[in-house]
């Protein structure tokens, strides 16, 4: 089974991050043994996607896939970096909404990988990533994310971060600080939806904006 998800995710970001790709696959039914898309991160070279799959038990389960740009730009090999079974039927918008209680987003997950980066202050390359998932009602059309970083000293990059489903995955590195919020869906202007919270990458140097 995981090696078929490892296989979705590689396909999942060479088909979303091809010259002239448009949006993300969408969400699909839990009906296959791939999985489906929850979500997809890119910072710079290094590609993360969100998996979610059922389980022969019947539990929902998710997992975290990698990949690395190769030196012709292509996608190396999807490899695992965490997985587990989810407290939320995140595939039930009721089942969302019942969570969220009320809020546009919430934070739901974290967990922390040590990966090669190549960026200046790893040890010998590598660096301790944050990965921080987000419950995200339907009324939400995209997440409006901000570095805010000390090292973001003129303006703060800004990314509009499109959601594949009502999860949304976030990888955060050392030394980041971001602020996210929740963007209504639809309209001719950018309309906020509830406060913007703060999320923090690990102590650690980095370099450069949100990709």
């Amino acid at each position: 089974m995981r090696g078929n998800l490892a296989e979705t995710a590689h396909a999942v970001l060479t088909a979303a991050h091809a010259p002239g790709a448009g949006a993300p696959p969408p969400y699909a039914r839990l009906d296959g043994s791939t999985g489906v898309v929850a979500d997809i991160c890119v910072r710079g070279d290094l590609g993360f996607v969100l998996l979610l799959h059922r389980r022969k038990d019947g539990k929902l389960a998710e997992e975290l896939f990698h990949c690395g740009r190769t030196a012709t730009g292509a996608w190396g090999a999807a490899e695992h970096l965490s997985g587990g079974l989810l407290g939320v039927e995140a595939t039930s918008p009721r089942d969302v909404e019942a969570a969220l209680a009320g809020r546009p987003v919430a934070l739901w997950g974290e967990s922390e990988t040590l990966l090669f980066t190549g960026r200046p202050g790893g040890d010998e390359g590598y660096q301790l990533l944050r990965f921080r998932t987000l419950l995200v009602c339907e009324d939400v059309g995209h997440l409006d994310v901000r570095d805010v970083s000390a090292q973001a000293v003129s303006a703060p990059a800004r990314l509009r971060k499109p959601l594949v489903s009502q999860v949304a995955l976030l990888a955060v590195l050392p030394e980041e600080r971001v602020t996210v919020r929740a963007v209504a869906r639809g309209g001719a202007g950018a309309r906020f939806l509830g406060e913007p919270f703060e999320l923090t990458g690990t102590a650690a140097v980095s370099g450069g904006p949100w990709a």
